[in-house]
């Protein structure tokens, strides 16, 4: 009541304006290396670029949820950087939960030879992005396909679509991003389509484009990020 604060002595005004104060002062922050653009403000430590993961690239690159980056970013400017909506959301299937790599890309629907042709090209740390639709009707990657891929030097493979022989994948040096698991194969009718743009989950990947992948979510960007981090960081 506002008659016994006024019946407060001084010394205890006192200690309420140090309690009131403290509560309203900023507190340090120290959750996962997080908000580059705060770190000059002593409440949030920089990004973490030693360990080039999704959220610290996106702190960069990207910023919060209100950043504008509406444009494609021109030619000597900052990367054009975009993070997959979660909406559904991609598991992690092969041995290797974080991977990146340049682009190559594949468009198919329930049939995977392009996805075959594509693999058994070298892959030179590649990382092949698939569009299957989303088809949940048939599984158009498998442990041949990984073994494939992995003997011919590709990184992972990013597929908008279902797969099989998951418990196989799990081991295999490969990192794997796809919807969910499915037992049957797909068909070997329908030839598909390489090296095209493709769009899936709010995002545009485009050939020689550069994907980010690990726990966090998916990133891709217009140019290679190690690029453009102090050279210390991107070794």
């Amino acid at each position: 009541p506002l008659t016994s604060c006024l019946s407060l002595k001084p010394g205890c005004f006192r200690l309420m304006r140090t309690a009131v104060v403290a509560a309203l002062r900023p507190q340090r922050v120290f959750a996962g290396h997080r908000a580059a653009s705060c770190g000059s403000d002593g409440y949030y430590p920089p990004p973490d670029l030693s360990r080039m993961a999704t959220a610290d690239l996106a702190d960069i690159f990207i910023g919060d949820v209100y950043s504008q980056m509406s444009a494609p970013s021109q030619a000597g400017a900052r990367p054009f950087v975009q993070a997959l909506l979660p909406e559904p959301p991609f598991r992690d299937f092969g041995g290797r939960n974080t991977f990146s790599g340049r682009v190559a890309t594949a468009q198919c629907f329930e049939n995977n030879l392009v996805i075959r042709a594509a693999l058994s090209e070298a892959g030179e740390g590649r990382v092949l992005v698939v569009d299957a639709g989303a088809s949940s009707r048939a599984a158009v990657l498998g442990d041949n396909l990984a073994e494939l891929a992995i003997r011919n030097g590709w990184t992972g493979v990013l597929l908008n679509g279902y797969l099989r022989d998951s418990a196989c994948l799990a081991r295999m040096p490969l990192g794997v991003k796809a919807l969910g698991t499915f037992p049957v194969k797909s068909g070997k009718r329908d030839w598909g389509m390489r090296d095209q743009p493709l769009r899936f989950s709010g995002v545009t990947f485009n050939p020689g484009d550069y994907v980010y992948c690990d726990e966090d979510g998916i990133l891709v960007a217009d140019r290679r990020l190690e690029d453009f981090l102090p050279r210390e960081e991107a070794e």
